[in-house]
């Protein structure tokens, strides 16, 4: 591969030209957000059907309940925001809440992370054997639910504080952002054995190359979970888990050009070359210590 304005060579992975600095094709192209969702939508589309009882468990278990609390907060529960120990409090419990629930929607990589990443099976069994994993998505959700508390406290001001209005236009891009931010976090802690707060740090400092590509991902799955939702709940039977395995592939793929370093041989070789993250001219991992590749309980 070569630069496409100085004709530098470049290596297989290389998102920046190391002579003039300009990106090159690997972000539009092969590390493109739509195509990895569209070829996981050819592998999934001929046996949707073989992912619904996945799909349901998620949604008995996750959606179901945050939508039932959602509705309770708004209406029975709703607190009087008079004074800012009580907005604060209800911010809080709702929150809390919510979050006690998400991991449900997250689980289902820990069983996707152990299958071959060409393959495309998600069953009952599966989902259901994937529910001890459930105090490690928490911690995912705990961190969101931090990240959205203090998001909304500032941006939104208290009753007895008041904040700038433009602060909420504020609030809608910290939450964009969070959205690019936590998409790659799930599938970095199954493949790196990683807690949440270390996989949010790996997300921050390794993917802001692709951080559009991660928000493109992210909103196209929001937006198809939500019309999901609307028909009756039953559409997640299917969005939810081509989202799993659109988010899996995605990840993945990063891990595959060495835009996340991963020090083993778990992916494949491109263009007939192996990719070495440890040489990705955008990528330096300068404490290898810090981010240990552990598999099967041994160190890589």
């Amino acid at each position: 591969m070569r630069c496409s304005k100085c004709n530098t060579k470049l290596a297989p992975n290389d998102i920046w030209c190391k002579n003039c600095g300009r990106q090159t094709r690997l972000i539009k192209e092969e590390l493109s957000a739509l195509r990895s969702l569209l070829r996981t939508w050819g592998h999934m589309s001929s046996g949707f059907s073989a992912y619904v009882p996945a799909g349901a468990v998620s949604i008995i278990l996750g959606v179901l309940p945050i939508g039932i609390l959602i509705w309770l907060f708004s209406g029975l529960l709703g607190f009087q925001d008079e004074t800012t120990a009580s907005y604060l409090t209800g911010l809080i419990l709702k929150t809390i809440s919510v979050s006690l629930f998400l991991p449900f929607l997250m689980i289902p990589f820990s069983s996707m992370a152990r299958i071959n990443s060409r393959d495309y099976e998600l069953g009952f069994k599966q989902a259901i054997n994937s529910l001890g994993k459930y105090p490690r998505y928490l911690g995912v959700a705990l961190i969101s639910a931090i990240f959205y508390i203090i998001a909304t406290a500032v941006c939104f001001g208290l009753p007895d504080f008041g904040s700038d209005p433009m602060l909420k236009l504020v609030w809608i891009v910290l939450m964009n952002y969070w959205l690019a931010l936590s998409l790659p976090v799930p599938m970095i802690m199954e493949r790196m054995q990683t807690g949440p707060w270390r996989s949010y740090r790996i997300s921050y400092r390794y993917c802001h190359d692709v951080r559009w590509n991660l928000y493109l991902l992210g909103l196209i799955l929001l937006l198809s979970n939500l019309l999901g939702t609307i028909t009756v709940v039953v559409g997640l039977t299917i969005t939810l888990p081509v989202s799993w395995f659109a988010i899996r592939d995605y990840v993945d793929l990063l891990f595959e050009y060495g835009v996340i370093p991963y020090q083993n041989n778990l992916f494949p070789k491109k263009g007939g070359q192996k990719v070495n993250s440890q040489t990705n001219s955008s990528r330096v991992l300068n404490d290898k210590s810090e981010f240990k590749c552990r598999r099967g309980g041994r160190d890589e």
